[in-house]
């Protein structure tokens, strides 16, 4: 592996990202794999940072899928290190729209220690013995082509990514799932062969699904059934069946709104106690394109500013999991594991969102919270009082607990933090 420091003028529309972004190579001859690294100003050597793996579609390389997406101005304010694989210089399927493509319908990448698959985890673990990364926080989030890579790294190294997030991209061992194929994998096949790569190191991997609908390249059925394959995966992970636990029917669905750009539909999807395994963005009007990103008009072929901004909302979701906390009953990790160190701004007042337990008094029934007055979401689980504080800025946190016992009486607990809780 060589490196080198990594230089290019800002093109027009950008703004110069403050951390520094380095080249490597994996392997060595006409095979080996080039690499970015971005690492933000605020990484801190101290702390076990996050890793995010942003894995490019075809007809791109690595540098143009870092300046399209911007998810460096997320790394700088979240203190998490970003990984830009590439193709090796022979990844050419076929002249056109297969050049510069992961080799994601060819089935020797679609296993553990073998081609594509065996070189992204490769570049990973480069990353996190170079770099003092979190093993328990390492997510991989793809684009088109990197996203079919996705869906096949979630099966073929549940070990190494504690969730995933696909774009424009489809189901694990489906690469005929197409514009212009009639017939696809069964995604019933899909989630079948998925579990069975995984293994013994099966575990559930959490799953965010981003696409438009109007997508000409990976249409929305084929989104639609990366984002089932993955439940079903998980499921049978949970209990040898596919239909459940987790409900193949989302557990909400919600607008977003965008003022000037595309509106989207979120469908939440939530495991037995509640928390959330897998999260569908079917973005109105978009098309084969990673959502939100750069406006400069030299990247207008990856990425379409119009759309919500798909490195905050993938972030968002990743943020939630790490590979120990998706055991059941919750998939969801305590926020204090989840979530990076403080920011400067967070230790002068403001509060991240954030999940806690408290306990609550014997034999109780139902329960609500408030805090500093308003209400929350909360919820009963174990002789706990599972809730979400809000994120805001507070010098002091009061939660008032109103909870009903299994005789009828009533139980008032009132727990007074300062700054931004427990």
């Amino acid at each position: 592996m060589t490196a080198s420091a990594w230089a290019e003028a800002p093109r027009a529309g950008d703004l110069p990202d403050p951390g520094s972004t380095q080249t490597f190579q994996y392997g060595s001859g006409p095979t080996a794999y080039p690499y970015l690294v971005y690492v933000p100003t605020t990484y801190d050597r101290t702390r076990p940072a996050p890793l995010v793996v942003m894995t490019h579609g075809c007809q791109t390389t690595a540098d143009q899928q870092m300046r399209a997406n911007l998810y460096n101005r997320v790394a700088e304010r979240e203190r998490f290190v970003v990984l830009y694989p590439d193709v090796d210089a022979t990844a050419t399927l076929q002249p056109g729209p297969t050049e510069r493509c992961w080799r994601f319908p060819v089935p020797t990448s679609w296993h553990r220690d073998s081609g594509d698959a065996a070189a992204l985890a490769g570049m990973t673990r480069a990353v996190m013995a170079r770099w003092r990364i979190d093993p328990e926080r390492v997510y991989m989030v793809g684009m088109s082509a990197g996203a079919f890579m996705t869906s096949i790294m979630a099966a073929a190294y549940p070990d190494l990514y504690a969730a995933v997030a696909i774009n424009a991209g489809g189901a694990y061992a489906d690469p005929e799932c197409l514009v212009g194929n009639p017939v696809t994998t069964p995604v019933q096949v899909s989630a079948q062969l998925a579990y069975g790569e995984m293994g013994s190191r099966a575990r559930v991997v959490p799953r965010l699904v981003m696409g438009g609908d109007a997508d000409q390249g990976v249409t929305p059925p084929c989104a639609d059934k990366a984002l089932e394959q993955g439940l079903r995966t998980n499921n049978l992970v949970i209990n040898g069946t596919q239909a459940g636990p987790i409900a193949l029917l989302p557990s909400s669905v919600r607008e977003e709104p965008k003022p000037g750009g595309y509106a989207s539909t979120v469908s939440t999807y939530r495991d037995p106690e509640g928390c959330i395994v897998g999260e569908r963005w079917s973005i109105h009007g978009m098309n084969h394109f990673w959502p939100g990103g750069s406006s400069d008009p030299t990247l207008a072929n990856f990425t379409d500013p119009k759309g919500p901004n798909g490195a905050e909302i993938s972030w968002r979701f990743l943020a939630r999991y790490t590979k120990r906390a998706t055991a059941m009953p919750c998939a969801e990790a305590p926020a204090a594991t989840a979530t990076p160190a403080p920011s400067v701004s967070q230790r002068a007042g403001y509060c991240r969102r954030r999940q806690v337990l408290l306990a609550l008094p014997r034999q109780t029934r139902a329960a609500r919270a408030t805090v500093n007055g308003r209400r929350i979401a909360a919820r009963v689980w174990h002789g706990r009082l599972r809730l979400v504080l809000p994120a805001g800025r507070r010098a002091r946190t009061v939660v008032v607990i109103h909870a009903r016992t299994r005789t009828g009486h009533p139980v008032t607990r009132r727990h007074r933090y300062r700054g931004c809780g427990p």
